[in-house]
């Protein structure tokens, strides 16, 4: 049974931006390092590093391009280093599941190995990697299993060569895929492009977050550009991508994962504890930190419920991390129905469930909610929270300067038993860092993302924490395996470091673990960085030009800009 409509409150506040009353977060903070004390001051404006990217053999050396400046205090700058000298090879699966690539036991790969050769692979090689711990000590795995091992067949010039050879071993019952040595190998060459957005102080600009006409809807970061007047922007949020590998994908490519806030207004909740860059936050301009978000509705008779989502469809939760009874799926560790644990922090590459829900929704999102199941609910209320109309099953316009409130299963008979015609509901929202202290302002924006890159000045990376978690600990390949990346950085002087790495592109730049992107963005000067989007959302453009190159496949594509949910945005100042 659900029972969020039994909390009462003992006090409320009205925050008026937020169209929202605060209240006391259910969710206990994350552990987290202490946040760097960050002073701005535009006096120190950014230089290059002096030294050598902190990529590949130290004999490489970076080449760094001319500084562009797209408005007074806004420069851009492009480094490249190393070269090619990878190849193609076949990561096989372990029997006898054959669903592993890699794993902790090496026995297990000394025996996979033999047992090939002895069948007629010489070529087949056990590949050992050695992968840092992250932050969190509760999802590192045991002292003694930290090593990984991988078993590759062969090497080959291109990727068609190598998926011929595949075609072949499949029929003896060998399964793997082709992969690019550069994607998980443990020391490359790259080479590398890196590109940098870096924002003073005191710009010309104005920080912001944008999304497209409608929430609902993903659209290109250049597109967003132009929609808000930027002059630059880059992918922000992670969100419910359109893709095969996004089976629960709730039909709007547009919402965004974690939390988003637009002109002081909650625009998505938290996933509660991932890690967000904030602007214009009550405690400074810039600040990174980790975020959670409560939002409740108190109807006229009194009753209240806490709300489970902004903007998405009820019913399911992306990457866990909700409020109110969710349950996991029977996939991660433990996850049997009824079985709570855990199903209110993130879980990244699931989705939870909860029956029993209400969502709010406002124009922001598009002209209509979504249309819900049998029994739902759309109670539609004015810019003052006042009821105006009941329909069911949900699913309707959505009023200018309006809200609706959809709920299903128990929410949905909540709104039934407690809306009154003509009356108003009391809405609260609280947004709280880790140390429980309130983060708005009238002007605040912010963006999740994680996990944090460099915190205090040292690398410091939180996955568990943000949702990076496996039956073993955390997510390893995801240490592991190069990719395109887009990186958030605050320097010492209160500079806003904006990057991009390209990635999966052999022979051009090959991407970077988040070991590297750490590494990178401590070198480029962060004392804080997180990590933004991943993959084929990474996208810089300047002036309506695309900067970099978006890749989704290793090696098998033109540049393609993907359609993202939202992005970072540097509007020009006024005056």
């Amino acid at each position: 049974m659900n029972h969020r409509h039994r909390v009462r409150l003992t006090a409320l506040a009205l925050v008026a931006t937020l169209g929202s009353a605060v209240v006391t977060s259910a969710v206990s903070p994350p552990a987290t390092a202490e946040a760097s004390t960050i002073a701005p001051s535009g006096s120190r404006p950014f230089t290059d590093p002096v030294d050598r990217m902190p990529l590949g053999p130290a004999s490489l050396v970076t080449r760094i391009g001319s500084v562009q400046t797209p408005a007074p205090g806004v420069t851009y700058r492009k480094y490249t280093q190393g070269h090619a000298s990878s190849s193609w090879t076949i990561a096989l699966h372990f029997p006898p599941a054959r669903a592993d690539l890699v794993t902790r036991d090496s026995q297990r790969a000394d025996t996979f190995v033999a047992d090939l050769r002895a069948a007629g692979y010489p070529e087949a090689t056990k590949v050992t990697y050695d992968p840092p711990l992250p932050a969190d000590l509760q999802y590192r795995p045991p002292a003694d299993a930290t090593m990984l091992y991988a078993v590759h067949l062969g090497a080959f010039s291109d990727s068609a060569a190598a998926e011929a050879r595949l075609a072949q071993v499949r029929s003896t019952g060998i399964t793997g895929v082709v992969e690019h040595q550069a994607f998980r190998e443990q020391v490359s060459t790259g080479p590398w492009e890196v590109r940098a957005l870096v924002v003073e102080p005191d710009a010309a600009v104005t920080i912001g977050t944008a999304h497209g006409p409608e929430l609902r809807s993903a659209d290109r970061v250049r597109d967003i550009a132009r929609y808000a007047g930027a002059l630059a922007g880059v992918n922000a949020s992670e969100f419910d991508i359109d893709s095969p590998n996004n089976p629960d994908f709730n039909g709007f490519d547009g919402d965004p994962l974690g939390i988003y806030v637009q002109g002081n207004n909650l625009l998505s909740e938290a996933v509660n504890g991932r890690t967000a860059l904030l602007l214009n936050g009550a405690n400074g301009p810039l600040r990174i930190t980790e975020l959670t978000s409560t939002t409740t509705v108190k109807a006229p008779d009194g009753a209240q419920w806490q709300v489970d989502g902004l903007h998405r469809k009820p019913g399911k939760i992306a990457h866990c991390g909700g409020v109110g009874g969710d349950l996991r799926p029977p996939s991660t560790p433990g996850g049997t129905p009824g079985d709570l644990p855990y199903a209110d922090q993130p879980w990244r590459f699931e989705t939870c469930t909860d029956p029993d829900e209400i969502v709010v929704f406002r124009p922001e999102w598009g002209t209509e909610t979504p249309v819900g199941p049998a029994g739902s609910v759309d109670v539609v209320v004015d810019g003052n929270w006042v009821a105006k109309q009941v329909r069911s099953p949900a699913g309707g316009p959505i009023p200018a300067g309006g809200r609706v409130l959809q709920g299903i299963g128990a929410g949905a008979q909540w709104l039934r038993d407690h809306t009154v015609l003509h009356r108003a509901f009391q809405p609260g929202t609280q947004i709280l860092d880790p140390q429980g202290q309130r983060v708005t302002s009238p002007t605040f924006a912010a963006v999740s993302g994680g996990p944090a890159l460099v915190r205090g000045g040292q690398v410091w990376i939180n996955v568990g924490a943000n949702g990076y978690r496996s039956r073993d600990g955390y997510h390893t390949s995801l240490f592991l395996d190069r990719h395109p990346r887009t990186l958030a950085g605050i320097t010492a002087a209160g500079q806003l470091l904006l990057v991009v790495i390209d990635g999966r592109r052999p022979g051009v730049s090959v991407g970077v673990t988040m070991p590297e992107a750490a590494a990178v963005m401590k070198w480029l000067g962060a004392v804080d960085a997180m990590m933004l989007g991943i993959g084929g959302d990474s996208t810089l453009v300047i002036n309506d030009i695309l900067y970099n190159r978006p890749t989704d496949y290793w090696g098998h594509e033109p540049v393609t800009e993907r359609r993202v949910g939202n992005a970072i945005v540097l509007l020009p100042r006024a005056g």
